[in-house]
């Protein structure tokens, strides 16, 4: 792994202390987040800009939504922007690199889901987990995606992204099942997954869970015309079979809160599989990837499917994930792709 002493926001109020000015690129959550860590770092913000076409008469958190080109035209190419969300459409970080070859861009990490910011302490805190992974990692693209996922998101520089990223076809090819079973989809989202891998050799049926009524429409929409079985299951994953809360309305992004005051069914692979043969299990569920992977614990024990696993809605996930699953079953090989996206979401383990 590559040698750090500090990370981004260190930069940052190095930077700032110069005389240098901040501005952030997009609005929202994202942005929200990363203005809180500013805030606390004592780093200030000076202005906010949107995409081409998004530019409308608004305001975020009292600053005037501008366009890049009119911050640019007043701070010049000692400006620093921060990117303050996530894509991986082309048109976007095709926009991204085309502000970074006039001024200096980053992508900060701050976590989509629990409260471990991925900055120098936390990395130091973990130094020893992370090698523990390296060491395990069964490919060397994956050691190489593992080490610039790592300071992609210590220094939020875009470049270390690009240096590992595959494409998703090439990711895809990874998922091999050596036995027929079922392809469980967690986080089908609208069937765009479903679609996807529904052709891979020794797939018998597929179980797809999504949480959200609108996505469970557009899902069965989307997946009707398949010649295959389908077990349609709305539902939040878990650890375990019940029910829960979410304090949020349903929608991707939406994640399990036990203070919240909606209450939701819960399911777990074990349940979903019911005994039957699993071959292939996808996971995207906004965090809930290692409660998942505890309610999977007799199928992934039984009969070691193949696992695609998303690693990057929580700062941990990067240790916890690989730890949880050769805990449940150590004769899995272990690589890791990163497909196109800034910053670095689209990262996923793959359990063989």
């Amino acid at each position: 792994m590559n040698t750090f002493v500090n990370d981004l926001w260190d930069y940052l109020k190095e930077q700032t202390a110069k005389g240098r000015k901040v501005v952030l690129y997009g609005t929202g959550n994202g942005a929200d987040k990363i203005i809180a860590v500013l805030e606390e770092r004592g780093i200030p913000v000076d202005g906010i800009f949107a995409s081409p076409g998004f530019v409308r008469d608004r305001s975020f958190h009292g600053m005037k939504v501008r366009s890049f080109d009119d911050l640019f035209s007043e701070f010049g190419n000692e400006m620093i922007v921060l990117m303050c969300f996530g894509s991986s459409r082309p048109d976007v970080l095709s926009y991204a690199d085309e502000i970074s070859s006039k001024c200096e861009l980053y992508a900060p990490d701050v976590p989509v889901y629990g409260n471990n910011l991925f900055d120098i302490g936390f990395y130091n805190a973990h130094k020893d987990e992370l090698s523990r992974v390296r060491q395990i990692l069964s490919d060397d693209l994956s050691v190489r995606t593992l080490d610039d996922v790592i300071s992609a998101r210590l220094t939020g520089d875009i470049k270390y992204l690009k240096d590992c990223e595959v494409s998703i076809p090439d990711a895809d090819s990874l998922i091999k099942p050596s036995d027929s079973g079922l392809f469980i989809d967690l986080g089908a989202y609208n069937g765009d997954t479903v679609n996807r891998f529904s052709k891979v050799t020794g797939i018998t049926g597929i179980v797809a869970v999504e949480p959200d009524r609108r996505n469970m429409r557009k899902l069965r929409e989307n997946t009707a015309a398949l010649p295959i079985d389908i077990e349609y299951v709305q539902a939040f994953i878990s650890d375990k079979d019940g029910t829960a809360f979410t304090d949020r309305n349903l929608g991707r992004g939406t994640s399990l809160d036990k203070d919240g005051t909606a209450e939701v069914s819960t399911v777990t692979i074990d349940g979903l599989s019911g005994g039957r043969p699993v071959s292939f299990i996808k996971f995207d569920v906004e965090g809930a990837e290692l409660a998942a992977l505890e309610g999977g614990a007799e199928t992934i024990a039984k009969y070691k499917p193949v696992m695609c696993i998303a690693c990057y809605h929580r700062s941990e996930d990067l240790f916890a994930l690989p730890s949880k699953v050769l805990e449940l079953n150590p004769g899995y090989r272990v690589l890791m792709r990163h497909t196109p996206s800034i910053p670095a979401w689209d990262t996923c383990f793959y359990f063989m």
